[in-house]
């Protein structure tokens, strides 16, 4: 731990207390659309996908077709992590900014002599409420911020690096830009999903075709946590509709609509109860995109599906879990207060805090890279938009 400050212990068993308090993550509001091209472009002119429940005559689904064309997903940069809620942020029509801003100043209180000064009624106190804080992530940040309670043994699969940039009053976080695997296994997933989806309610999906895992929609959400706003990025699916919507860029309308997302899972995982640990992490990435259902493909060994896929509401998921929602929820809240209050002193725009949860460890620990390295995330337009949006009119 050379060089790294200890964040947190960890300890399993107070983790994963229920008598503390419960904390509330609100209901996450979807506030746009985008989508990210082949040519690593992030635009407005998405495609909304429609769901298509595979027929009883499709069975058995070969998810090995078109292994020999599939379109790898490319490895994304900190930076193009971020790059979909950065977009939003400056393309908002209100300044998101300026409402968290440290830079602000705060009105002066006018000064009273000792002797005049008289203490409030009673009556009058009331306790002032903390100030709003912005946090802007991505959904896999948060999520795997939400599993870390139940995912204390020490394993390559349960650590998580992540880094920190505070500006402008504003916590940036973006996660590491994880290695994509190019084996058959690594293209179930999409090729499962492109069975599932049709660009047109009156068409069956198009599965003839290589996938390209590069294009995909993301929306941009919000919620909250007691005095943190989350403003993020989360990849989405498409929706179950029997009609298709004529306005996309009806955002009051695409928020009324039932998205739904896949899933595949061996065989031999797959139990009724879904007590597989995996389903703990669809819960929160489905809860933070407010996704109301998910599609199950169970494949077998040879990289088919031979019994109908099932749907599940992902409400129904944690019932007669070992885990608990309220202990996710409140170890976000957790490390959000730690990240908040260690960076609480910096305003610098390329200072980088690097977060490592080292679960070997138990702890999750950090160290800070000053100025402008190889890490830092946030861009120059970014940034000066930031600078914009502060300045004193």
């Amino acid at each position: 731990m050379a060089d790294f400050n200890i964040l947190l212990k960890l300890s399993n068993q107070e983790l994963t207390q229920n008598n503390k308090a419960e904390l509330y993550l609100s209901r996450p509001e979807m506030c746009a659309l985008y989508q990210h091209t082949k040519t690593d472009e992030i635009t407005d002119d998405f495609r909304l996908k429609y769901f298509k429940t595979p027929k009883s005559t499709s069975y058995p689904l070969d998810l090995n077709k078109g292994f020999e064309q599939y379109v790898f997903r490319r490895q994304q940069t900190q930076l193009q992590l971020l790059n979909k809620v950065i977009k939003f942020i400056m393309e908002a029509n209100e300044n998101i900014i300026q409402q968290y801003s440290d830079s602000l100043k705060a009105e002066t209180p006018k000064t009273v002599a000792a002797s005049d000064a008289q203490p409030l009624p009673e009556l009058e106190k009331s306790p002032v409420p903390p100030k709003r804080k912005l946090v802007v992530s991505q959904r896999g940040v948060l999520a795997r911020f939400m599993l870390i309670p139940y995912r204390t043994r020490g394993s390559v699969y349960n650590n998580i690096t992540f880094y920190a940039t505070r500006y402008r009053g504003i916590l940036h976080l973006s996660g590491n830009s994880e290695q994509n695997g190019h084996t058959k296994n690594d293209t179930y997933h999409g090729k499962f999903e492109q069975i599932c989806f049709s660009d047109d309610t009156d068409l069956e999906p198009i599965t003839d075709v290589p996938v390209e895992d590069n294009i995909t929609t993301y929306a941009i959400f919000r919620s909250d946590i007691e005095e943190f706003d989350l403003l993020y990025s989360a990849e989405v699916s498409g929706v179950i509709s029997n009609h298709k919507i004529n306005d996309i860029h009806n955002i009051d309308e695409i928020r009324k609509l039932n998205f739904i997302q896949t899933k595949v899972m061996w065989t031999r995982e797959y139990n009724s109860k879904l007590s597989h640990p995996k389903c703990m992490q669809w819960w929160a990435q489905s809860y933070l995109a407010n996704t109301n259902d998910i599609c199950i493909g169970r494949k077998d060994r040879d990289g088919f599906v031979r019994t109908p896929a099932q749907i599940i509401k992902v409400k129904d998921i944690p019932k007669n879990q070992i885990w608990k929602p309220t202990v996710c929820i409140r170890f976000l809240y957790t490390i959000l207060t730690l990240l908040d209050e260690t960076l609480s002193k910096v305003d610098d725009p390329h200072t980088v805090y690097d977060f490592i949860y080292d679960s070997y460890a138990g702890c999750i620990k950090w160290k800070v890279h000053n100025g402008k390295t190889k890490l830092s995330f946030l861009p120059d337009d970014y940034i000066k938009h930031c600078d914009d949006q502060t300045s004193s009119k």
